[in-house]
């Protein structure tokens, strides 16, 4: 009779370890199906995106995607892999890309009115003649980014790495570049009327015959900078650091100098600061 019970408990704990297998398996399989639902679902997603039957595609890998002037206005995108993707004359106004891999990408010619590119990775992407006022590229790696005659008037580039950007002969009034990087970065016949660029730091930035009237430049650090023949009237370099710049034939008039540093600057008159 003092073993039935024994039995009894072997058989329980069996049963109930055999249950416990089931229910993993069970958990298993049931995680098994949730995956594989969630990578064709992201599947539809990529297919349905790329035959124009939806807009949004966040985080999908869309990788060398052929997007020529499509109409993906609104879309999300937020995350996406869309390196070396192609969006040549597309219209991309208040598209979100914030965060998204732009990495080569060609935007060329697109319309890109209030779109978000906050955090985007953008290296050596093209953006030439892109019509982007007011985009937001906050925080985005904007290295080595061909950008030549592009019109961001408001834009918002705080903390963007510009590093080695073209911008030449962009249209850039009232755009801010707080605390942005600038290494060897081409502003080349630029308009930057009242921009601000507080705090950005650069050094051999190119703004030959720049347009920076009334801009703020307080506290940037731009040593080794050109600026010559460029238009400074109004602006504002308070505690700027502009050591071994080139300002010959530059307009200074009316800015504000307060703790600026010109240590080896070349003047406007072409004399060497001391």
């Amino acid at each position: 009779m003092s073993g039935a019970p024994r039995a009894g408990n072997r058989n329980g704990k069996l049963g109930s370890k055999n249950m416990r297998t089931c229910v993993a398996v069970a958990f298993g399989a049931l995680v098994a199906v949730v995956c594989v639902g969630t990578d064709g679902a992201k599947a539809q997603n990529v297919e349905a995106f790329l035959a124009g039957t939806s807009k949004d595609c966040p985080g999908c890998n869309l990788a060398g995607a052929k997007l020529k002037r499509r109409n993906l206005a609104g879309a999300n995108l937020s995350g996406a892999n869309l390196t070396g993707a192609t969006f040549h004359r597309s219209n991309l106004r208040g598209a979100n890309f914030s965060g998204a891999d732009l990495t080569d990408a060609n935007l060329n010619k697109t319309e890109l009115l209030q779109a978000n590119f906050s955090r985007a990775k953008m290296k050596g992407a093209m953006l030439f003649e892109a019509e982007a006022g007011r985009v937001d590229f906050t925080g985005a790696d904007l290295t080595e980014a061909m950008m030549g005659n592009i019109r961001l008037t408001g834009g918002k580039l705080d903390r963007a790495n510009l590093t080695e950007a073209d911008l030449s002969s962009g249209l850039l009034n009232e755009a801010s570049f707080v605390n942005a990087t600038l290494n060897d970065a081409n502003f080349f016949q630029t308009r930057l009327l009242r921009c601000d660029l507080r705090g950005a730091v650069g050094e051999m930035v190119e703004f030959t015959q720049a347009n920076l009237r009334d801009a703020n430049l307080s506290s940037a650090i731009l040593r080794q900078s050109i600026f010559f023949l460029a238009d400074l009237g109004g602006a504002d370099l308070s505690s700027a650091d502009l050591s071994q710049s080139v300002l010959r034939s530059a307009n200074l008039g009316n800015t504000k100098q307060t703790d600026t540093k010109f240590t080896g600057a070349m003047m406007p008159d072409n004399s060497i600061h001391q």
